[in-house]
């Protein structure tokens, strides 16, 4: 029977499969310890994927021969086959046991502790196979997987390089390198490889995938959209890339687009929260408040503490000026784990860990009874110039119990605010004050007043003006701006500009105002970009556009020129609610999805009793806006 054996093994060799069981059975059916024919028939049989009955076969040719190592490794195999990857781990650790320097072993336990998310026992056990088989492109290749999940991406990089130059062709390798890379800061090198890995092999499902994510998170979205697509193409239910494809066209402001396939992978994976969380934005853009509430609600079902959509539930309700839900939801925006831009339309900034004082108890409006409230901003200018109204409410509270109250806020509004706070007795000081220095017993975020307070849209302190300029700054800027034989209008058209922002006008949409006769415009925009200056330095009414450049130290300079002129036209920036703090006229200029606190469906704003919101009548329709306030203007 021995030459059946061998003549099996022969076929088993040059791949004749069924010939080679044929011979194996025989021979176990003349000789049923054969531990050869167990072991190689076992090995056929998982070759052909039957893995129970190959574990059941190499496990009987283990106990007749238990110290021979290929066995012990292949029982391994038909047990990570099986996913019994535990028991796999200790048939592979035998192999070595009985042979130290067999570099299959290794390499094989490696892969199984990396299926378990062991990987530093995988980067150990890729390390001694790569030293006992230092040619092998995949024991390369996935030691840079194991050093990579670890977070060792310098490491992973060199390993997958060394991959490369065994086998150069390695297509694994390029898409790993290039995820290493884009680790590592690197996005054009990890575009690269990418690229490579996809010339290599034009199907390959992730480095589509990778490509695309890469090129959307470098602002590239229109060619993102072309690789989620071709990953699609391959692999239509691939919920992450349904997601991917969805945020690269929310990215372009094609919200009506991403919707069907921020839906589809919702369809696949029904708890994909971050899925439900960017269904609901897109419905939010495209003013669907309830859809957008709906969705929300499902991420939360499905992930409870996931902060961009309290966050963002939180925005919707106080876009429809529901402030008895929205208000305590809104506090999510402090919450640590809310760090996912991308997650948030017009997302705030949260004050940092170090920013608040670590002994300091939260004030929720409860009675101060002698105490000092520490109030500090928290986001940007124009949100400390809004709700910087609150800090006389609170101090007229505290004043009444022999409380006093600390303002923080950021060192260019100081000039500014410090008449408004010494009338109040409020006590002023700047972001970056030394705590020791803050004898205080409570504190607050100053965008948390409201809801200590207890405002609702009908209660919200809206006199036409609560701060004033400084006498000082008043004199500084006295005559400068000019004669009033015409009107002197300021303008800004754009803000700091954040990912996915909405709040910027191209300067050309403004040419419709910059035709009007009969107005000085005065850029009150502290900071142009070189393109700008250039465009406003050829602009055929270039006479009429002033830029005051580095004369604006701070707001209360910008605050002062604002005094002094007819009107404000302003996109949603803190000039906007510097404007609007002042009392003065304001036109303002608004996205069809403006920030929460310009409400929706009304042109008048509780906040500003002299602003008149002017808004896309559709995303992105910024001269139906600039055509609006011309005509405004050209009317008186």
């Amino acid at each position: 029977m021995e030459q059946v054996f061998v003549r099996a093994y022969a076929a088993h060799r040059d791949g004749r499969l069924a010939d080679a069981e044929r011979g194996y059975r025989a021979t176990l059916a003349a000789d049923p310890v054969h531990v050869d024919a167990l072991h190689l028939l076992g090995v056929l049989r998982h070759q052909q994927g039957q893995h129970a009955e190959a574990a059941d076969l190499v496990r009987r040719a283990v106990e007749l021969r238990p110290e021979d190592a290929a066995l012990q490794l292949n029982l391994g195999n038909a047990l990570k086959a099986l996913g019994e990857l535990e028991g796999a781990i200790e048939r592979f650790r035998n192999a070595l046991t009985l042979a130290p320097a067999f570099a299959l072993a290794h390499y094989n336990l490696g892969n199984a502790y990396a299926s378990i998310g062991r990987h530093e026992d995988a980067m150990y056990a890729f390390g001694h196979a790569v030293r006992l088989q230092p040619g092998d492109a995949s024991s390369h290749n996935n030691l840079g997987n194991a050093l990579h999940a670890l977070g060792h991406h310098a490491e992973a990089a060199e390993a997958f390089r060394r991959a490369l130059k065994i086998r150069p062709g390695h297509a694994g390798a390029h898409n790993n390198l290039g995820m290493a890379l884009n680790a590592l800061g690197d996005s054009a090198g990890a575009v690269e490889h990418f690229q490579k890995a996809l010339r290599r092999e034009p199907r390959f499902v992730a480095a589509h995938f990778n490509l695309a994510n890469t090129l959307d998170a470098t602002g590239y979205h229109a060619q993102a959209v072309a690789g989620f697509e071709a990953a699609l193409a391959l692999q239509p239910q691939f919920p992450p890339a349904l997601f991917g494809l969805g945020n690269a066209l929310a990215a372009q402001g094609r919200y009506a687009e991403a919707i069907g396939p921020y839906e589809r992978a919702i369809g696949f994976d029904p708890k994909f929260a971050l899925a439900w969380l960017a269904l609901g934005n897109a419905h939010h853009a495209l003013g669907r408040h309830a859809a957008a509430l709906r969705a929300f609600d499902e991420a939360l079902r499905v992930r409870p503490e996931l902060a961009a959509a309290h966050l963002n539930r939180a925005l919707t309700w106080l876009t429809l000026g529901d402030f008895r839900r929205g208000l305590p939801e809104y506090e999510w925006r402090l919450d640590p784990a809310f760090r996912d831009e991308t997650a948030a339309r017009g997302t705030p900034v949260a004050l940092s860990a170090d920013a608040l004082p670590g002994a300091l108890p939260r004030w929720c409006g409860e009675p101060l009874a002698g105490r000092t409230l520490l109030i500090q901003a928290e986001q940007g200018f124009g949100d400390t110039l809004q709700f910087v109204r609150f800090a006389p409410q609170i101090a007229a509270r505290a004043q009444q119990s022999g409380a006093r109250v600390v303002l923080e806020v950021q060192a260019p509004l100081i000039p500014l605010i410090a008449p408004a706070a010494e009338a109040a007795r409020v006590a002023l000081i700047p972001q970056g004050a030394p705590r020791a220095s803050i004898d205080a017993d409570l504190h607050i975020p100053l965008l948390s007043l409201p809801l200590a307070l207890g405002t609702t849209p009908d209660t919200l302190p809206a006199a036409p003006s609560y701060l004033s300029v400084p006498a000082a700054y008043r004199r500084k800027w006295r005559g400068s701006l000019g004669g009033q034989a015409r009107r002197k209008i300021g303008l800004a058209w754009s803000g700091r500009i954040q990912k996915q922002e909405n709040r910027a006008l191209p300067l050309a949409a403004l040419d419709p105002l910059f035709a009007l006769d009969g107005i000085d415009w005065i850029v009150l925009q502290p900071d142009l970009s070189a393109a700008e200056h250039a465009a406003l330095d050829a602009h055929p009414r270039a006479r009429t556009i002033h830029r005051l450049g580095d004369k604006l130290d701070d707001f209360a300079d910008t605050a002062a020129v604002i005094e002094r002129l007819d009107a404000v036209v302003s996109i949603d920036t803190s000039i906007a609610h510097l404007a609007g703090a002042l009392g003065a006229k304001l036109w303002l200029m608004l996205p069809f999805a403006a920030d929460w606190r310009w409400f929706t469906g009304t042109d008048t704003s509780p906040w500003y009793p002299r602003a008149r919101l002017v808004r896309q009548p559709r995303p992105g329709d910024w001269d139906a806006v600039v055509a609006s306030v011309a005509h405004a203007l050209r009317e008186g």
